[in-house]
């Protein structure tokens, strides 16, 4: 039997890619710290249930809307420059108080014991998704990390297709797993089967958001992903 027969008849594609904040981990403290840093000449301090639910499309609407929930106005050069200031505020403190979900990494373990290759895809900025991914210990499961800067940010497809290329996959063998809207979006542009989880970020029910499958802990990607291929 050929390799891609093999594949066919077996419950797991050749890659598995994921989005990383809400996905596999959970950074909102760490992002509520540098948010508070950065916006504090505006007297703005969050938690980080309020990051979470201001996160999902990168470092600049993430300030642009904890603007706006404060009624605090800022152009295009005000943004500019407080989304760097929290970039590099967040770089220099990226992984105090984030933590891997659990389960997440018996799953990463269990796809790579099964030659599936991984990816992480995200809108953090390149530079501190490599030190998160490393921090966490991660990097001994994922194979490409695709993070902002290079690409447009997700719903655009750009940056999946980046990490395809990387894994040398074709979509039609490969699963997105994340957790918002915005997850599903870039994902089926993509041409990909997308499972979301429910333990991340989305601000209302995953079920309503058209995704392919849904899980509500790391022990059930197994099954999410089995129920995709037999599709």
């Amino acid at each position: 039997m050929t390799e891609p027969a093999a594949r066919a008849e077996a419950r797991w594609p050749r890659a598995v890619i994921f989005d990383l904040d809400g996905t596999l981990i959970d950074s909102a403290p760490d992002i509520a710290a540098a948010v508070n840093a950065t916006l504090a000449e505006h007297g703005i301090e969050i938690d980080a249930a309020t990051a979470r639910h201001h996160l999902g499309d990168g470092a600049r609407k993430l300030i642009e809307r904890v603007l706006a929930a404060h009624q605090v106005d800022a152009d295009h050069d005000k943004l500019d420059r407080l989304t760097a200031v929290f970039t590099e505020r967040y770089q220099a403190v990226p992984c105090r108080d984030s933590v891997v979900f659990d389960g997440a990494c018996d799953a990463l373990s269990a796809l790579q014991a099964n030659d599936v290759k991984l990816a992480v895809c995200t809108n953090k900025p390149q530079a501190i998704a490599d030190r998160v991914v490393a921090h966490l210990g991660l990097d001994h499961y994922i194979d490409v990390v695709v993070g902002a800067g290079a690409y447009p940010l997700k719903p655009d497809p750009a940056p999946l297709y980046v990490c395809l290329e990387a894994l040398d996959c074709d979509a039609d063998a490969a699963v997105y797993v994340g957790d918002m809207a915005v997850d599903r979006q870039a994902g089926h542009a993509a041409g990909l089967p997308v499972v979301l989880a429910e333990f991340g970020y989305a601000a209302g029910p995953v079920a309503d958001l058209g995704a392919d499958g849904v899980i509500s802990h790391w022990r059930g990607l197994d099954a999410a992903v089995a129920a995709l291929r037999s599709h």
